[in-house]
């Protein structure tokens, strides 16, 4: 069933009888015809195929007439680009069978059909009521009329149903409901692209408007829901009648659950819709089966009461009707099963690092690699009882390669199912390409994916066909567990095949979970690695995964640790890596902060470990790489400020030993108050980037409060530290929550989950 449903999606006819070769190999016939946009056979187009597990590369061009015939007997899925249109062909020749697809090549087409969209959480709509208009409305020169029209397979109309139209690039939603033809009209900006919603379900369909104001008409396939859902807490709980089908929005999903050798009866099932806070709860019947009706166009993560994210569905691309069976096995976290264990202790807890979540522009140095800027975040007055200094450091972007040493790195890629929610695998593809284009073909790559064992997807080689390797990043896909010690090991094992008296050795890892293997055990064959002097960095990814874990293989290999708290997120953290590789800069800097008795310094955020003395904060900056554009606050309490504190002033100095002369660089800025006139206390003036540093803090604070607790034995107030932080937040961004901190907030509310099973383990 699963391969019929991915053939369905790929638009490939199975048909059986099957076909063997004599040694018994069942046989897979395809044939493909590509035509262009004005429908004329599009010869001579690159064809490649990539199978997923061994990552062998076959690559074809089409005939004269836009065709290719081919047979495969090896392997099991593949993974067909089309030109630019990457992995829109899928099929799995394990069984044998035949296949066809014709299909217009139109990569702008494809990359609009799957473009990935913004989380709506991090976005605040204006909503624009248009029920009032009616079919009767004219175009205007700069909008167009749109007439959208829901009926189902017999033409039968449906009246009253919600519609709505999203543009994320004005981050308006125009609503409107359907008439008694079934008919709901718009009128719409030109030049826009819009998704839309119908029924509740999100981005069903697309629309976008050209130059040209016109007043058109689309129909949407429509089927009335025939089942019912209520909201239960905060979960979503359905009541899906026996022989319930999908729908044009809703696809059936039928899920299996085993727990060890038996089936998990009535057993609590969780469906999360990822990038939103639908959750589907339901249980599992007496054969461990359960059924839930999900949105297309949409990804889940199943979860249960001791494991999350036990599998992955993707409705992310499906197109018509659909039905998905599954098998999932129910594994216990025991770190859930045990919240002693998931819940960290006060020497284990890591804070969230803030540069993770801040995305400050400072201008470009002009004299030194390095340079900064202060600024006030408010005025004073002798009602004022705090102030903000903001330190905006900056280095050029625009570096030249230091050393001719040739690189020598094997990236270890996490590829776990966990890697497919959130478009973490898209995001992490585009990641490595990038990496890869700006490499020389004298560098040495290979690339090691893991999840439940390792694969050699790479070979250690000179970089001298790029789009090999682009293609097979391509076909990287996610699924099964995550054991980052075979990871580890084979990228280890690859460095050492080419690695010289001259190269520049280094193993990147990226992971968003934990490992299977005891945290001691993979630190120590990372060390005994280390030893030979091939160098580690780690990249953690989202939330959950362990913080602890990457940071002491990271100290250890003389690397550095990078955090992406979102997908976008990751191709930064490589860029960042890659730069401190090719472009290094000084790792002595210091920045230190002179004050006086009136401005007094209270805290620091964006740094850790500062030592503080009279009249002086200084602290060490890790690392300084090219392009790299960071936000510190300093707060300081004002002892009885007059208008005479003006003429005192906070003196900042910066100092690095520069990377080619290797002599020592100061900057030193200083900054005076700010007074005014105004009556009454001021608040401080915070913009979108302080309240992302302040909503760090507050999580950070939470978290500490909550581990003291723990420790203490007060669950509740743990507990209750938690929810204060997850309100604070919602009250510093009450329409729309940053998508760089929307994990901080699931992860918050994970560890408020954890304590009420907790609370429900002490009372049986």
């Amino acid at each position: 069933m699963q391969a019929l449903f991915y053939s369905l999606l790929s638009g490939a006819l199975l048909l059986f009888p099957f076909v063997k070769t004599a040694q018994g190999q069942p046989v897979f016939s395809y044939e493909l015809n590509v035509t262009n946009t004005k429908g004329q056979p599009d010869s001579g187009r690159e064809v490649v195929f990539v199978e997923t597990s061994t990552f062998e590369r076959l690559t074809f061009k089409t005939n004269s007439s836009g065709q290719l015939s081919l047979t495969f007997d090896h392997g099991e899925i593949w993974l067909g680009s089309v030109g630019e249109m990457r992995n829109c062909i899928e099929f799995d020749v394990s069984f044998g069978g035949r296949g066809n697809r014709t299909m217009t090549y139109d990569p702008v087409a494809w990359e609009r059909e799957n473009q990935v969209l913004p989380d709506r959480r991090s976005i605040a709509f204006t909503e624009v009521n248009q029920t009032q208009l009616t079919s009767r409305e004219k175009p205007t020169t700069t909008e167009t009329v749109l007439n959208l029209v829901l009926q189902d397979q017999n033409r039968r109309s449906y009246s009253k149903v919600a519609v709505a139209l999203v543009c994320f690039e004005t981050a308006t939603k125009y609503i409107s409901k359907t008439d008694g033809t079934g008919k709901a009209t718009f009128k719409l900006p030109i030049n826009q692209n819009y998704e839309i919603d119908v029924d509740g379900v999100e981005s069903l369909k697309y629309m976008d408007l050209g130059s040209r104001a016109m007043t058109q008409s689309m129909h949407i396939m429509y089927q009335p829901r025939t089942f019912t859902e209520q909201k239960d807490d905060r979960f979503i709980v359905q009541n899906v009648p026996s022989g319930t089908k999908p729908s044009s929005s809703h696809a059936r999903v039928k899920l299996s659950v085993n727990k060890g050798f038996d089936s998990a009866i009535n057993e609590d099932v969780y469906v999360r819709m990822l990038q939103s806070n639908k959750v589907y709860k339901a249980k599992t019947n007496d054969q461990g089966e359960v059924t839930f009706m999900l949105p297309i166009r949409a990804q889940y993560a199943v979860d249960f009461k001791y494991q999350r994210g036990a599998e992955f569905i993707d409705l992310s691309k499906v197109k018509g009707i659909a039905f998905q069976n599954k098998g999932v096995n129910y594994i216990v976290d025991p770190r859930l099963a045990n919240i002693e264990e998931f819940i960290p202790g006060v020497d284990e807890l890591v804070e969230y690092n803030m540069h993770s979540f801040v995305n400050a522009q400072f201008p470009e140095p002009t004299e030194n690699d390095v340079d900064f800027q202060l600024k006030w975040g408010n005025k004073f007055n002798e009602n004022s009882k705090e102030a903000l200094l903001e330190i905006g450091m900056r280095v050029k972007s625009k570096m030249t390669r230091k050393s001719p040493d040739p690189l020598n790195v094997c990236l270890v890629i996490d590829q776990s199912g966990s890697m497919s929610g959130e478009d973490r695998i898209g995001q992490l593809k585009k990641s490595l390409i990038k990496f890869i284009e700006q490499l020389d073909t004298d560098d040495m790559v290979s690339i090691v994916v893991f999840n439940d064992g390792a694969t050699l997807a790479v070979p250690a080689s000179k970089l001298r066909n790029k789009n090999a390797v682009i293609d097979i990043i391509h076909a990287i896909q996610a699924g099964g567990g995550t054991n980052i010690y075979s990871g580890m090991v084979m990228g280890f094992e690859e460095v050492k095949k080419l690695k010289t008296a001259n190269s520049i050795d280094r193993v990147i890892l990226l992971t968003d979970g934990y490992g299977s293997t005891p945290p001691e055990e993979v630190i120590a064959e990372a060390k005994k690695h280390i030893a030979s002097g091939i160098e580690l960095s780690c990249v953690g990814v989202g939330i959950d995964y362990n913080q602890e874990l990457l940071s002491l293989m990271a100290s250890a290999g003389g690397g550095l640790l990078h955090l992406a708290s979102t997908s976008e997120g990751i191709e930064e953290v490589f860029q960042r890596e890659l730069e401190s590789i090719l472009y290094p800069m000084a790792k002595e800097a210091q920045l230190t902060v002179r004050y006086n008795d009136q401005i007094v310094y209270r805290q620091l955020y964006g740094y850790a470990n500062e030592k503080v003395t009279s009249g002086k904060m200084n602290v060490e900056i890790p690392h300084l790489f090219p392009g790299l554009s960071q936000m510190a606050l300093v707060k300081f309490d004002l002892i009885n400020p007059t208008k005479a504190i003006v003429k005192e002033k906070v003196v900042v100095t910066l100092e690095y030993k520069d990377p080619v002369t290797h002599k020592l660089v100061t900057l030193e800025k200083k900054i005076h108050p700010e007074w005014t006139d105004a009556t009454g206390e001021l608040d401080m003036a915070i913009d979108k980037e302080h309240k992302k540093v302040l909503a760090v803090a507050i999580a950070n604070q939470s978290l500490k409060q909550m581990s003291n607790s723990f420790e203490s034995g007060n669950n509740e107030a743990a507990k209750a530290s938690l929810e204060s932080a997850i309100a604070q937040l919602h009250n510093l961004f009450p329409d729309a929550t940053p998508s760089e901190l929307l994990a901080v907030v699931d992860q918050l509310q994970v560890y408020v989950d954890a304590f009420k099973i907790l609370k429900e383990q002490s009372n049986y």
